[in-house]
């Protein structure tokens, strides 16, 4: 069910301790976001522990350094963060949820007490508000945190759920003390020397279709592998195939183990991610959004490619009026 903000802030005043669930093949928005969270309602007097169902990708763990998980006791309940649905919080999608917080449209968790802003760029700018309302001071840590969701969420603002509000709690976050240079120069910019390889091989594999317009891109698990990274250190790479002039959809399939893809769909203004992505199962924001398919990395292409070929079809032919 969904309520207000106002209401979510009182019903988390509510119960002694919390079990914060952030969603599988964690991002610098679900650790900031949950991790943020766990400390402002540690400071208002509750136990609080964060868990993911994947380990952290090592970039993220000196941000996370020494928050450690409370010993939970009295009436515990659990929230989801960052997560659309029960899927995406992978052996933990059997547990009930008693809230949700998330900016993620069309989100799953109807049994919750959900508190969902879709229009916001960042699941992070949802909990400053929540702080916010609930009159809790935010630290300059839970500020770094809170600003690594929100720079990494909006591709260093680039992303086009950017808005006026994104800035708005950038400049707060720091003069809250947020290092926002040097998280923005770490999680945006900075890439090692294996993330430049797989980088190279997803463009060597660049595939255009309807006058260019439509961009696919693959990697096997194979050339992860002799690359040298895992894909948990992976985060952002999907962006990729935005940065090409002229492109409305773009894929990236990244098989992730022998015959698993994961898939990221990013679009223009003109197509819905999330609509795509749908006929696959999976879900997200309307520019940016994934599925998974048990494939293997050609077919799992091929499969998304002439969806999104059919796609761009479907809307040039309406266009046209035929």
């Amino acid at each position: 069910m969904m309520i207000s903000l106002k209401r979510m802030a009182e019903e988390l005043r509510k119960h002694d301790s919390y079990r914060i669930y952030y969603h599988k093949q964690p991002d610098g928005d679900a650790i900031g976001s949950a991790f943020a969270l766990a400390l402002g309602l540690r400071s208002a007097g509750h136990r609080c522990a964060a868990f993911c169902c994947d380990p952290l990708p090592e970039k993220y763990e000196n941000l996370v350094d020494g928050l450690e998980n409370d010993e939970l006791c009295g009436d515990v309940r659990n929230i989801a963060v960052d997560s659309a649905g029960p899927k995406r919080l992978g052996v933990f999608s059997d547990i009930p949820m008693d809230f949700c917080i998330d900016h993620h449209e069309n989100n799953g968790f109807s049994d919750a007490l959900q508190y969902v802003e879709e229009g916001a760029s960042s699941c992070a700018q949802v909990i400053l508000k929540l702080m916010d309302e609930m009159q809790v001071p935010v630290t300059g840590r839970m500020a770094d945190l809170l600003f690594t969701g929100l720079v990494t969420d909006t591709s260093s603002f680039r992303s086009l759920s950017t808005n006026a509000a994104s800035f708005e709690a950038a400049a707060r976050l720091a003069a809250l003390g947020a290092d926002a240079a040097g998280l923005a120069r770490r999680y945006c910019l900075m890439k090692n020397p294996q993330r430049l390889r797989i980088e190279q091989i997803l463009m060597n594999s660049f595939r255009y279709t309807c006058g260019g317009k439509v961009l696919g891109s693959m990697f096997t698990y194979d050339e992860m592998m002799n690359a040298g990274i895992q894909d948990r250190e992976l985060e952002g790479l999907n962006a990729i195939v935005e940065q090409v002039e002229g492109v409305e959809i773009g894929i990236v399939v990244r098989e992730i183990r022998p015959g698993e893809c994961r898939i990221s769909i990013r679009t223009g203004e003109k197509f819905n991610a999330a609509e795509l992505c749908a006929a696959f199962g999976g879900g997200g924001h309307a520019h940016a959004a994934g599925c998974s398919l048990t494939a293997l990395p050609e077919e799992a292409f091929r499969r998304v490619q002439d969806m999104c070929d059919q796609a761009f079809s479907a809307a040039q032919k309406k266009d046209h009026g035929e």
